[in-house]
């Protein structure tokens, strides 16, 4: 039996095909078609990465934020010693919050209220808050202080819901800096 003829899907030309798989006349076509097939493949695996990440839960994209900012106060704090007990500075070290980031909602990613704090005070002492509050002025100036303390009276009063719009300017900012 004859094989059919088929139409090649780059040239449009008619052709006998050797099997019944084959899709272009020959070796030219046959790169020519696979290029443009690599690239509308490359755009969709893109567009189905990019709604996928559309598609992440709110609680996600706050773990990721979180990750973000503390990854920076790691850096930005890097040879200073801990902000509470000023042990010398290490790897290991946890950014701790002056003011805790599970009450005070709307100052968690406020970078006055995060430091660098060893993992000793962080984690077992509850963070040594007598010494962080003895300290933080001199690092970050007793206006900046003041201005955290203000903004710390006003956010206990409410639990900030935060938003992925939000979030993700954070992570633009973080980038930035």
């Amino acid at each position: 039996m004859k094989p059919k003829r088929k139409r090649c899907k780059e040239c449009n030309e008619l052709f006998i095909p050797y099997n019944s798989l084959q899709k272009v006349c020959g070796v030219d076509c046959a790169l020519k078609y696979n290029k443009k097939k690599v690239k509308a493949d490359k755009a969709k695996i893109d567009k189905l990465h990019k709604e996928n990440k559309e598609r992440l839960s709110l609680a996600t994209v706050l773990g990721y934020t979180k990750t973000r900012v503390h990854q920076y106060i790691r850096q930005r704090d890097e040879g200073k010693p801990c902000i509470s007990c000023g042990a010398p500075y290490k790897k290991d070290f946890d950014a701790g919050h002056f003011y805790s980031a599970a009450k005070f909602t709307a100052i968690k990613f406020d970078l006055d209220n995060i430091h660098g704090q060893c993992i000793q005070c962080n984690r077992f002492n509850e963070g040594n808050f007598e010494m962080y509050s003895l300290r933080l002025p001199n690092r970050i100036g007793v206006q900046a202080y003041e201005n955290l303390v203000k903004r710390a009276e006003t956010s206990i009063k409410f639990v900030k819901k935060w938003t992925r719009t939000e979030l993700k300017q954070i992570q633009k900012q973080i980038r930035e800096l």
